[in-house]
């Protein structure tokens, strides 16, 4: 493992988006996000998607300088057409919105389409809850999984992220693919030479699957989490992503016709915040009081494993695995870009 600290993580990103000729807003919007994902230890969402989103931008996928536009439906609710620009972007202008929104009409909901990947979920609602409000937010993706029964791409691994904000505490954030693991963690095995757990994909014959390329690179798909519960999230997803949106859908979504909901809930103005916070510290403390059934048990809230790992690799850097770095340093190479800038 390849050790890389956070700030050079944000500089290689943003220096590598910018070389292939993003734009700069676009550059530093994807690696705040990308870096995100790698700090928390959310790994399938950061640097290993670099190479995926600089061969989207070299084949015109994703718009090197989007011509976004906004179109508001009504007191709450806006919908941002982005242009197919970079989707961390245009999630991160989308929350802004609704943030901004529903810190004057109590509810922000921001509808996005024409959009591209995102990246980890939980960015966008924890911009809600850092100020001070219920943040959700939901995409599409590519066809990667099949319904219940089937052995076919039909759905997206569609995700779905709360934050709620507490008081002097960090916020709780749930933040779930509908498939037992995101595509982002086959791929991560696989640049190790692991195999993966059964019960993770299917190959593309609808067989049961041990091999990483073959569930995921080499046609296979995805398994829903809880089978037709995960497929049902799943399904709902893409209908407000997708369907709602007048983004793609189902076997129609691409790289470029994602879509997203935003939504920012001002608790203060449905409930004083000091009731909230008392009743929510209640309920948190009924679930950390839990009996555990073995001594040595931990029980976290959704998203405080994310944070230690962050607090671990603020400090300590970010490690990455050998194959990534070839990739990276092979990149460099081919931009002319000195590797040795990021890496000590």
């Amino acid at each position: 493992m390849i050790r890389i600290q956070k700030e050079k993580h944000i500089e290689l990103i943003v220096d590598v988006l910018t070389k292939i000729g993003l734009t700069s807003e676009q550059a530093q919007m994807a690696s705040e996000i990308m870096n995100y994902a790698d700090v928390r230890g959310i790994d399938s969402h950061g640097l290993i998607l670099l190479n995926t989103y600089i061969d989207r931008i070299n084949k015109k996928i994703i718009r090197k300088n989007p011509n976004y536009k906004w179109d508001k439906k009504s007191e709450i609710i806006s919908v941002l057409d982005g242009d197919h620009g970079m989707g961390h972007f245009m999630g991160h202008l989308a929350m802004r919105e609704a943030i901004k929104i529903a810190k004057e009409k109590s509810l922000g909901l921001v509808l996005v389409k024409n959009a591209t990947h995102y990246g980890a979920s939980g960015y966008y609602t924890e911009l809600a809850a850092k100020h001070k409000m219920i943040g959700f937010t939901t995409t599409n993706t590519m066809p990667l999984m099949a319904p219940t029964g089937g052995a076919e791409r039909i759905l997206g691994n569609n995700p779905i992220s709360f934050s709620i904000p507490r008081q002097n505490e960090d916020p709780v954030i749930l933040d779930i693919a509908s498939s037992v693991v995101a595509a982002g963690k086959l791929i991560l095995v696989n640049q190790k030479n692991e195999i993966i757990p059964e019960g993770w994909a299917l190959d593309k014959e609808g067989n049961p699957t041990t091999d990483p390329n073959e569930g995921y690179e080499g046609g296979g798909t995805l398994l829903p989490i809880a089978n037709h519960k995960g497929y049902g999230l799943a399904l709902i997803m893409d209908i407000l992503a997708g369907v709602l949106t007048g983004s793609g859908y189902g076997k129609n979504v691409g790289h470029s016709d994602i879509g997203f909901v935003m939504m920012a809930m001002d608790v203060d103005q449905i409930m004083p915040k000091e009731i909230f916070n008392k009743r929510l510290d209640s309920l948190i403390s009924m679930v950390k009081s839990t009996k555990k059934g073995n001594e040595n048990n931990t029980i976290y809230l959704p998203g405080e494993i994310e944070y230690l790992k962050k607090k671990e690799r603020e400090q300590d850097g970010i490690l990455i695995n050998e194959n990534l770095y070839k990739e990276i340093e092979k990149l460099t190479l081919d931009l002319e870009i000195s590797i040795d800038n990021y890496f000590s």
